[in-house]
């Protein structure tokens, strides 16, 4: 099925810029990080450029625990204190990064792997501070997306954790997925792909192959959709509304869900565009 069809998608994304987010839970299992970078490596063959995103998630949580140290959420979000950060940049890019790096190299794949988003690239801006304490968490800021996109004139893919910079030099925690969304809006990257570790978004028991943005509205507004998918599906909103024309959601823990999910028609999670989008993309498979 994929080899019968691929030549449609190979042409139309070739050259083509696609951000990926990777959750902690996938990085952390060696399989699937191991299947993720083989799909990379293949998206890469085809003539695509990548910016992978990693978060840190369950590691985080693990290594938070193991200090004895529980982090406080606020509408979802984690607070990341001054003890946080040092145990977060120890996970995030002493062990996150290094599988990453190990498979790779076993994958014989180029990629510059950086510690943290390049401040020439944007910097990040602190959160306010909760309860009289510092926060070191925050949101990006001042992204340059011709310089990101220049990284990619000599090279294929670029790795990067969660983290930024503040213009003082502190480094502060982002959520991944806004982390890959911001840089998927100024870059207009084609496709935004979050690998979860949920098959995408369900209703009735059933994952949604393609919804649009409007869809998304009334799921919420219904309560269909929920928590933390309401959050993730809030940001892929207003990402679809800042450029970004394809959003997808995959359980990137299922062997070849980057693959699946981006070569062939019925897809492998939930794929997220604009009300015409929707319509164009029904039509482009109904002529293909």
């Amino acid at each position: 099925m994929i080899n019968s069809i691929k030549k449609f998608y190979k042409q139309s994304f070739e050259g083509q810029l696609f951000i990926i987010k990777a959750s902690g839970a996938v990085i952390v299992d060696r399989t699937a990080r191991e299947s993720l970078i083989s799909n990379i490596q293949e998206l890469i063959n085809d003539g695509i450029k990548v910016l992978l995103i990693y978060g840190g998630g369950v590691a985080i949580n693990d290594a938070l625990e193991e200090a004895g140290l529980v982090s406080e959420k606020l509408n979802g979000r984690r607070i990341t204190s001054e003890e946080d950060i040092k145990i977060i940049k120890k996970t995030m890019v002493g062990d996150l990064g290094f599988k990453i790096t190990e498979s790779l190299v076993k994958a014989k794949l180029p990629a510059n792997v950086h510690n943290s988003i390049p401040p020439h690239w944007a910097l990040a801006k602190r959160r306010d501070d909760h309860n009289g304490k510092m926060r070191f968490d925050g949101t990006l800021r001042d992204i340059h997306p011709r310089i990101i996109r220049s990284h990619f004139i000599n090279m294929d893919l670029e790795v990067c954790p969660c983290f930024a910079f503040t213009k003082d030099g502190t480094a502060v925690n982002i959520n991944a997925d806004n982390v890959a969304i911001e840089l998927a809006k100024k870059i207009k990257a084609t496709k935004l792909i979050l690998l979860t570790n949920i098959d995408g978004v369900m209703v009735d028991n059933k994952v949604q192959s393609v919804l649009s943005a409007r869809e998304i509205e009334t799921l919420i507004a219904n309560g269909t959709v929920t928590d933390g998918m309401q959050v993730k599906l809030e940001t892929c909103i207003d990402a679809t509304r800042g450029g970004v024309k394809r959003i997808h959601i995959i359980n990137g823990l299922k062997p070849n869900a980057l693959r699946q999910e981006i070569y062939t028609s019925e897809g492998f999670g939930t794929m997220i565009v604009r009300h015409k989008e929707k319509e164009k993309y029904i039509k482009e498979e109904t002529d293909k």
